[in-house]
């Protein structure tokens, strides 16, 4: 969780598009051996346009480019099929490309790609997709700001709490330091020595966090705080 924590902080800061290409690639995915990265958003008329590139022969070929449905669709390659629904899976079959898909507010907007120096093996697939998954979340987030702004504060960019956010802001203090330790890993025991509360007393905070929240697990729930920058 730190790793996401920190990611999200360096957002802040507003990168370019090419600068966090270049991040995933050397810092945040590094222990992964990658070999490129490029992602981009599918606008409403089914083209696409590249955002941020790293590692790829052919960047000035894509950068900033807007790419037609028409196009794009008929490129024959594993990850475009991925991208188009063709696979279910997240693995072109040789093992060295990860795609995902980067949602907002559950839409698909846009897509990652991950591509490796060698094959990914079975044994690491998971831990691989999942430290992939933890970085889309915030990604997607960031890159829903640049190219879908509202309202008129921070230049047009606000943070796009819908409905199902609405008990973010009826937290008590009590659950605020129950989430921070989530946030760091802590255990409901851990918590509950830290601030002199029962175990029974954790637990039964976070499931009233899981339910302003609108989450079903502790993953969700730090991962919602570091959003809302409730922690």
């Amino acid at each position: 969780m730190p790793i996401i924590r920190k990611f999200i902080e360096w957002l802040s800061y507003h990168p370019t598009t090419e600068e966090i290409a270049r991040a995933l690639g050397t810092e945040y995915l590094a222990e992964f051996s990658v070999l490129g990265v490029r992602f981009g958003r599918v606008n409403n008329d089914d083209s696409i346009t590249v955002l941020g590139q790293f590692g790829y022969a052919d960047a000035d070929l894509y950068r900033n480019r807007n790419i037609p449905s028409e196009e794009w669709r008929s490129i024959d390659a594993e990850d475009v099929r991925i991208i188009k629904g063709e696979s279910k899976l997240h693995w072109t079959s040789d093992s060295t490309m990860h795609v995902s898909s980067l949602r907002d507010r559950g839409v698909i907007q846009g897509y990652l790609i991950i591509q490796f120096h060698n094959p990914v093996s079975e044994a690491d697939k998971h831990r691989t997709a999942e430290a992939i998954d933890d970085l889309s979340v915030p990604l997607a987030l960031y890159l829903s700001f640049l190219t879908r702004p509202i309202g008129s504060g921070m230049g047009g960019i606000i943070l796009p709490i819908d409905s199902r956010d609405a008990g973010s802001g009826q937290l008590s203090q009590r659950q605020i330091l129950i989430l921070r330790g989530m946030v760091e890993g802590k255990t409901n025991h851990e918590l509950a020595t830290e601030l002199g509360f029962s175990v029974s007393t954790i637990r039964h905070e976070t499931m009233r966090i899981y339910q302003a929240l609108a989450v079903s697990d502790r993953k969700e729930a730090a991962k919602k705080a570091l959003m809302l920058s409730l922690v």
